[in-house]
């Protein structure tokens, strides 16, 4: 086998991959402000991406693989059930960038609860998947087929698959305050997820963490009750939707499947956790009246990281998903309840190898 860098992959995109070395690194979580430690390690053909984590509080381990299977419901990211009430969170970002790089098998330890925020996008883990180099293995590389639309709603979005040679994403965002309609398109691939996509940050609403902090007891107790009140006022000033000229993705109800009473139950988080303890600013984006405080890297960063995750959350399929990817306002659990949802519906998709595929350019690894 030869090590060869994901740019110059395509020879080898016929066949499962893996990392050519480890490769590590450690920082703290959105969520839970931990630090924890990530090892990526090269796996066998057949191994699928598995983590085996440990964590340092309880002193209690487990491996589990990424697959919807193990999907478990976590506020505001993608989590895997750990078992004993137990979770692994955000795992999307990683997720995302070991799809859209092509790596099939990957042994991942982590030291800790939660995958390391970094600076909030998939670049770190794009440079580190690089640095690792990809290596072909002999195992042909199989794909999920999207043979005709399939598609499911959710509160205020959907998410539809559409057969096509590709796998492509076209989705939009019409719900962040001050933004209006924003839309982006285009196929997700090692060179495009790089450039377009992996650098968009996870962002969070200025405003809404505006009005969370005037109603803590600390707000009541300093400011006077007109203050507070004026203050939450201002909050709502900067909400004006701009108009952008776009319009959201459109949904086709007549591909419509329902989501069953069990996946909808998998869907709600049913315990309290930590949430944006390691909210920083240069770990998230901050969005405030329709715009990036500090500057946005694309000028439609936050639907290009709604993408961002859509790739990971997709990967727990397993395998690559041959198809155009429709949706608006995609959410992670909505994401959970389609794949969960497509594969009681086989009669939409077919497993085939990328050579009966007739092509040798797939992107990413979903269920």
């Amino acid at each position: 086998m030869r090590i060869e860098g994901v740019a110059h992959a395509a020879d080898g995109a016929s066949r499962e991959a893996t990392l050519g070395r480890r490769v590590w690194l450690r920082g703290p979580g959105l969520h839970t402000g931990r630090v924890a430690r990530v090892t990526i390690a090269p796996a066998p053909a057949g191994h699928g991406i598995r983590f085996a984590v440990r964590c340092p509080v309880t002193d209690t381990r487990a491996e589990v693989p990424a697959v919807t299977a193990r999907w478990v419901a976590s506020r505001m990211s993608t989590a895997l059930d750990l078992g004993q009430g137990r979770k692994l969170r955000t795992i999307e970002h990683l997720m995302a960038s070991l799809s859209a790089s092509r790596i099939d098998n990957a042994a991942i330890t982590v030291e800790g609860t939660e995958i390391p925020i970094l600076d909030g996008s998939a670049a770190p883990w794009c440079a580190l998947v690089d640095a690792a180099g990809r290596v072909p293995q002999e195992r042909p590389r199989q794909v999920l087929r999207i043979r005709s639309p399939f598609q499911v709603d959710g509160l205020h979005g959907f998410l539809r698959a559409e057969p096509a040679e590709a796998f492509s994403v076209d989705v939009s965002t019409d719900r962040l305050p001050g933004f209006g309609v924003l839309r982006w398109s285009g196929p997700i691939d090692p060179a495009s997820f790089r450039a377009e996509i992996a650098r968009s940050r996870s962002f969070g609403n200025a405003s809404l963490i505006w009005r969370t902090l005037l109603k803590t007891r600390l707000a009541r107790t300093v400011l006077p009750t007109g203050t507070r009140e004026r203050l939450w006022a201002c909050s709502f000033e900067s909400q004006t939707v701009c108009g952008s000229g776009l319009t959201p993705a459109p949904a086709r109800p007549e591909y419509r499947r329902p989501i069953g009473p069990e996946t909808e139950r998998r869907m709600h988080p049913r315990d309290r956790e930590p949430l944006l303890r390691g909210a920083r600013p240069g770990r998230v984006a901050i969005l405030l009246g329709g715009r990036v405080l500090g500057g946005a890297r694309f000028p439609d960063e936050p639907v290009r990281h709604k993408i961002l995750d859509l790739v990971g959350d997709l990967s727990l399929a397993g395998r690559p998903i041959l198809g155009r990817i429709v949706a608006n306002c995609p959410t992670h659990a909505l994401t959970f309840a389609f794949l969960t949802e497509l594969m009681r519906h086989p009669e939409c998709w077919e497993l085939v190898s990328l050579a009966e595929a007739g092509t040798d350019h797939p992107a990413h690894s979903p269920t």
